[in-house]
């Protein structure tokens, strides 16, 4: 398998957080989703229906980000396991979600979680 579609830089305000202030007040999550599959068939026949819908993708992403959370690892986990199973391929999914500023003692940029399945 050669062949990956990413979508990356996906801008969600939600409420996930281990401390009760970080689910109340919410922030915004960056999410980065890659997919490895064999898109050769769509390389030929140009539908849509031989490789992922990227759009199906991004309502995984607003349907499970809408669910509060206390860790990034088991949104990640639901994010991957559905788009999976989007497809009857064989594929793999990274789903990596980004924390900026966590609310944290030491001043950081981000934080991440990234899954592979």
């Amino acid at each position: 398998m050669n062949s990956k579609i990413g979508i990356e830089g996906i801008k969600i305000f939600a409420h996930h957080g281990y401390y009760e202030v970080e689910r109340l007040i919410g922030r915004e999550f960056i999410l980065d989703i890659y997919i490895d599959i064999n898109f050769d068939l769509a390389g030929k026949t140009d539908q849509l229906s031989d490789t992922i819908n990227y759009e199906q993708v991004l309502i995984i992403c607003k349907e499970e980000m809408a669910i509060a959370s206390k860790l990034l690892e088991n949104v990640c986990s639901r994010i991957a396991h559905r788009t999976k199973a989007l497809t009857i391929e064989e594929c793999v999914v990274t789903v990596r979600i980004k924390k900026q500023t966590p609310y944290l003692p030491i001043q950081m940029d981000q934080f991440f979680v990234e899954v592979t399945i």
